[in-house]
């Protein structure tokens, strides 16, 4: 199990729910819809201990959703992390913490889908992606690659 697929299961447990919507309201997290570059999908801030969470405000309903998930894994999984300094300052990779919260967003989103689940022994990349409305790439990566498959 990864770090990513383990917090989102944890999350999903304690807050008995895996819609990304509903725990970051009862995480107290602020959601915001904003006029952002294209090339930005959402992003992620905190100040005076709140943390927000921007979205772009044309994205489609499910695009929406995957980003929300998204950047609640950067909150859960990267804690204190400012990527910008990290991408500017530093050598770090910043691609890893981005495909860790792909990974947590495409597992927090298919366990919101269990009863789609329900009675299945497995399930391909690619019903993944169409049930938890989650892009196939990343669920290509997420549940193929990242397994080890």
């Amino acid at each position: 199990m990864t770090k990513a697929e383990e917090h989102a299961r944890q999350l999903a447990g304690f807050y008995h729910s895996a819609e990304p919507s509903v725990i970051c309201e009862k995480m107290g997290v602020v959601t915001l819809e904003q006029d952002l570059p294209p090339c930005v999908k959402g992003f992620t801030l905190a100040m005076n201990g709140t943390h927000f969470i921007v979205l772009n405000n044309v994205l489609a309903d499910d695009d929406k959703r995957f980003t929300l998930a998204h950047e609640l894994g950067h909150i859960i999984l990267h804690k204190g992390t400012n990527s910008l300094q990290l991408r500017c300052q530093t050598d770090f990779c910043v691609t890893k913490y981005e495909r860790e919260a792909d990974g947590f967003a495409a597992w927090l989103l298919l366990l919101s889908e269990l009863s789609e689940l329900s009675g299945r022994e497995s399930v391909t990349a690619e019903e993944a992606a169409r049930i938890a409305h989650i892009p196939p790439a990343v669920a290509q990566t997420v549940f193929i690659e990242d397994a080890g498959v």
